[in-house]
């Protein structure tokens, strides 16, 4: 019976080398698709694209409007990113597709190619078990069975239907190299889209951080301005008001911002380090004003204060104002809006507050370093006497304003 076998198989390796001689064994040349564009300079062109916007604003102090456009400028710059990522993943699983059904072509031709095998094994078998008679033999005057069961072979291959069993068996070796070939073609898109969905992805992240980042400026701004709203509440109510309506806004946007610029995979914003509250220098002082009232300040600049006031006195010009602010009222404010934790309490970002609210030890005032001014016990009017004198004469004795809050003087301008 192995004897059988190896005879079997030796004539299949005979007749299939026959069978390359009478029907030849040329394949075409997968046609190529459509020149494809260059990944390298596609690539190159996705590193060129800037992520970021390009801010030239001191979230310090820029005004409400300047903020408010860079925060919109800069959403709609991760939205535009997002949306290119967003294509860029869709293409790359577009692309993954087309390699599986790539494969599944290939697996397909495959198949079809072990069949055909299978149908010119049997018929090479049935050749040889099935050979033709003895005057076939003496035709061909054969000298082996072996030889007579080919040369018997050959001429059945005349037969249509053989010869198209062995044309279709020609061909699906030529399907599937092209199989193959559309297979690696769909592997290198796929593998160009990738690369192209992880750039996309890396600016994503680019321009997520750069608001995250910017977020974290005006959370800095924010929490200035909450400070200066507290400390102005006992002399402008109303604008202490005015001033925490605006930031309470300014403070959603913020959290909007910041939530959205952690969904894109910017890194969430380095906790802030504990506040702490730092007595006056030099203890307080008082400045008398020209016209009544004082202001109380830390000492240490008590002597300049008092000197501004005299010559806005000599000059007929109505100063006064209020400067240092106890840092107990922040810490109760804080309980009461933040938490009574200590994390609530000296740590927690404002804009987290409801309503938003400054850490204490933030504010210049609970220093006695800040004054709020006001004119003749009202608000200080931008081109007014008492506007123009300080703008004129604060930075002689060591005040500086905050450009955004006229009223606001500091020994550092914030």
């Amino acid at each position: 019976m192995t004897s059988e076998r190896r005879s079997r198989a030796r004539l299949t390796r005979l007749i299939r080398g026959a069978l390359a001689v009478l029907v030849g064994t040329a394949v075409l040349s997968p046609a190529r698709s459509s020149a494809q564009e260059d990944p390298s300079a596609e690539r190159e062109r996705v590193r060129e694209r800037q992520a970021q916007v390009d801010l030239q604003i001191d979230a310090l102090r820029a005004d409400r409007a300047e903020i408010d456009r860079a925060l919109r400028q800069l959403r709609r710059n991760v939205a535009t990113q997002q949306a290119e990522a967003d294509e860029a993943r869709r293409a790359e699983r577009a692309a993954r597709e087309d390699v599986r059904e790539a494969e599944r072509a290939v697996a397909r031709a495959e198949q079809r190619i072990a069949e055909l095998e299978e149908a010119t094994d049997e018929m090479v078998v049935e050749a040889f078990m099935n050979p033709p008679s003895a005057e076939m033999f003496d035709a061909f005057n054969a000298e082996t069975i072996s030889d007579a069961a080919i040369q018997q072979a050959l001429l059945e291959l005349q037969a249509d239907a053989d010869a198209d069993l062995m044309d279709q068996l020609n061909a699906a070796h030529e399907d599937l190299e092209i199989e193959e070939a559309n297979k690696q073609e769909a592997a290198r898109e796929a593998e160009r889209r990738r690369r192209t969905a992880e750039a996309e992805l890396a600016q994503v992240r680019a321009a997520a951080q750069q608001q995250q980042d910017f977020a974290a400026e005006v959370e800095a701004r924010l929490e200035q301005a909450l400070s200066e709203a507290e400390s102005l509440r006992r002399q402008d109510a109303e604008l202490a008001r005015q001033i925490q309506r605006q930031q309470e806004e300014l403070a959603r946007q913020l959290r909007e911002a910041q939530q959205a610029a952690t969904a894109a995979g910017a890194s969430a914003p380095s906790p802030a380090p504990p506040a702490s509250v730092q007595p006056a220098p030099g203890g307080l002082a008082t400045a008398r004003c020209p016209t009544g009232g004082s202001i109380t300040v830390a000492a240490s600049i008590g002597d300049n204060v008092q000197g501004l006031l005299n010559e806005a006195g000599q000059q007929g010009v109505p100063l006064c104002g209020w400067g240092y602010r106890d840092p107990a009222e922040q810490v109760q404010l804080r309980r009461e809006h933040c938490g009574t934790s200590e994390y609530a309490i000296y740590q927690m970002p404002s804009s987290q507050c409801s309503p938003p609210t400054a850490r204490p030890g933030t504010s210049m005032h609970e220093r006695g370093l800040a004054i709020d001014f006001n004119c003749a016990g009202g608000s200080i009017v931008a081109g007014g006497s008492c506007d123009t004198f300080l703008k004129s004469r604060a930075d002689d004795y060591g005040l500086y304003n905050l450009p955004s809050e006229i009223w606001h003087y500091s020994t550092t301008g914030n």
